[in-house]
C-alpha cells in the first residue's frame, strides 16, 4: 500500500510568516494536532504542533498566589504574567515549529511510513512531490487504510 492511497489530500497548512497566535486559532478551527508550515512556494519548511505550542506557553501559566484566609494574594503581578502571553503569541511560528521536517513521496510505502513515524514519534508527516505539498499522512490515517 501506498502513502497516496491513505494520505489526507486536503492537508490545512500555515505561512511561516503567520504568528504563533494564528497558527493556533488554525488549529482550534480546523481541529488539526500540527500544520506543516510553508514558504511562499508551498515547500514545507518547518511542523507546528500543539506540543510545540503548549512548551512555548508553560512559561505564561497565571503567576502564583497563595490563599491567605479566604483572599488570593498574588506572589507576582498579573500584569506582567498577561505581557508576556502577548508577546508569546504575537512571535513568528518560525520561533517555535520543529526543524528540520522529514517529509515523505506519495509512491513511500504505508508500512515503511509507519515504522519510520513510530521510532521518530511522529504523529503525522507531510507528503511532498517534486518539494511541494501534497498531502499528509497521520498514524490514524494509516490505521484507517490497513483496516479497510
Amino acid at each position: 500500500m501506498k502513502v497516496l492511497e491513505v494520505m489526507n489530500k486536503e492537508v490545512v497548512s500555515i505561512s511561516k510568516d503567520a504568528s504563533v497566535e494564528e497558527a493556533t486559532k488554525l488549529m482550534i478551527e480546523k481541529s488539526v494536532g500540527g500544520l506543516p508550515v510553508v514558504d511562499g512556494e508551498n515547500k514545507v519548511v518547518g511542523m507546528i504542533t500543539e506540543k510545540d505550542l503548549l512548551t512555548r506557553h508553560k512559561e505564561f501559566v497565571p503567576p502564583p498566589y497563595v490563599d491567605i484566609l479566604g483572599a488570593f494574594v498574588y506572589l507576582e503581578d498579573p500584569t506582567r504574567a498577561n505581557e508576556r502571553l502577548k508577546k508569546s503569541l504575537s512571535s513568528s511560528i518560525e520561533d517555535v515549529m520543529s526543524t528540520p521536517v522529514f517529509s515523505v513521496n506519495p509512491e513511500d510505502d504505508v508500512q515503511l511510513v509507519l515504522g519510520f513515524m513510530v521510532e521518530q514519534g511522529f504523529n503525522r508527516i507531510p507528503v511532498e512531490e517534486e518539494e511541494k505539498l501534497v498531502g499528509i499522512v497521520s498514524r490514524g490515517d494509516i490505521l484507517k487504510g490497513l483496516a479497510k
